[in-house]
């Protein structure tokens, strides 16, 4: 039953967090930027997480598109790239940092794609973004300007219905949420994320990307693979830590309070519930606690 108040506290406040952002933040002053990351394949930073945009003669390619009130700032910032309809959209999950303008683009006529547990757990946490339209289970590939670019799944981590998006011949991914450059990974179990799965989907990236991918983060810069490695060996690193705790019968609030990612925070901590040290152990805690007992 302790168990389940840690589960169901972790997953209020979650949604409470993310929910708010887009009630409380003022988009006028939001200014969209567009970065190069090879070829015809972008990246746009504005609010919320990192959009992928592609482009060329067959039309223009999104990942995620942020929030409904920036769409238009959106469209104009493409529109220095491209006159080409907006045809495709995949969703890399489903917080509304990353779905928010799922409905502007759908009237444009952009087809929205996401994993199945995408439009599942929109429906049942009742969010108001538009889901997508297409899903699929486990992977998809599309044939556009000249690139295959192969939608998959990893394994559950910063939720059930995550999404890698690989341009394998430009060599370049977006991993979405799973990974990100400015804080600690934020896992949302209220929505299917799992910290040892985080590890899993981190390798699986890792063995996927070579000395020349550029990845493209949910939020912050460009990264690598040499990168996403350091991100694997620190989360490891608490695993075992939090094992140890957990196997010493220290309860989460003294295996918080025993500064078991102090080396990394000066890197990595948020300061916050999203990308927080507190919040990843946490995680960690209740996964590996529920590894312990079989569950």
């Amino acid at each position: 039953m302790n168990m389940l108040r840690q589960i169901s506290s972790f997953s209020l406040i979650s949604m409470l967090f993310i929910g708010s952002i887009a009630v409380t933040q003022n988009f006028d002053d939001i200014e969209i930027k567009i970065y190069p990351v090879e070829g015809q394949i972008y990246y746009i930073e504005g609010s919320g997480g990192n959009i992928g945009l592609f482009v060329g003669d067959d039309g223009v390619f999104l990942i995620d598109d942020q929030f409904a009130p920036l769409t238009d700032k959106i469209v104009a910032a493409i529109r220095n790239l491209s006159d080409q309809p907006i045809r495709f959209l995949v969703n890399t999950h489903l917080h509304p940092d990353h779905t928010g303008g799922n409905e502007n683009f759908g009237k444009m006529g952009a087809l929205i794609f996401g994993h199945d547990n995408v439009r599942r757990q929109m429906e049942i946490r009742s969010y108001t973004q538009e889901p997508p339209l297409v899903t699929y289970s486990q992977d998809l590939s599309f044939h556009i300007n000249g690139e295959t670019v192969h939608v998959f799944k990893p394994p559950d981590s910063h939720t059930n219905g995550d999404s890698y998006i690989f341009f394998r011949t430009s060599n370049v991914i977006h991993v979405g949420d799973v990974y990100r450059t400015t804080t600690y990974p934020y896992i949302d179990m209220n929505n299917g994320g799992s910290f040892l799965g985080t590890i899993k989907a981190t390798e699986l990236l890792a063995d996927v990307a070579d000395v020349n991918t550029k990845i493209i983060p949910g939020h912050g810069t460009i990264s690598n693979v040499e990168e996403v490695r350091v991100v694997l060996d620190m989360l490891l690193v608490i695993r075992d830590r939090v094992k140890t705790a957990l196997e010493q019968g220290k309860s989460l609030e003294e295996v918080q309070a025993m500064g078991l990612t102090q080396e990394y925070d000066q890197r990595w901590e948020s300061g916050g519930r999203i990308g927080g040290s507190a919040a990843l152990i946490e995680a960690a805690y209740i996964d590996l606690k529920l590894q312990i007992l079989g569950l």
